[in-house]
């Protein structure tokens, strides 16, 4: 939806690095509410999944969603 809202014309997969195909971090952030609302969980506000601070790389669509699943379990 966003790639094409944004006509980025990106193969976007599970694999893909959104910052690499130029989504950045205001787009991001609400795409992580957007996907908050539909899941119906709260993410804290500190938190950028699309982001490892340990690392400091971005995060793939695949590993993001596993950070936010993990996040999801723990309550955090």
């Amino acid at each position: 939806e966003i790639n094409e809202i944004l006509k980025l014309g990106a193969n976007i997969d599970r694999d893909c690095c959104p910052d690499l195909i130029g989504i950045r971090s205001p787009v991001l952030i609400t795409i992580m509410a957007r996907v908050s609302a539909i899941l119906d969980v709260n993410m804290p506000d500190n938190c950028y999944i699309f982001h490892d601070k340990d690392s400091h790389n971005q995060l793939t669509i695949k590993d993001a969603a596993l950070k936010f699943i993990k996040l999801a379990k723990n309550g955090n």
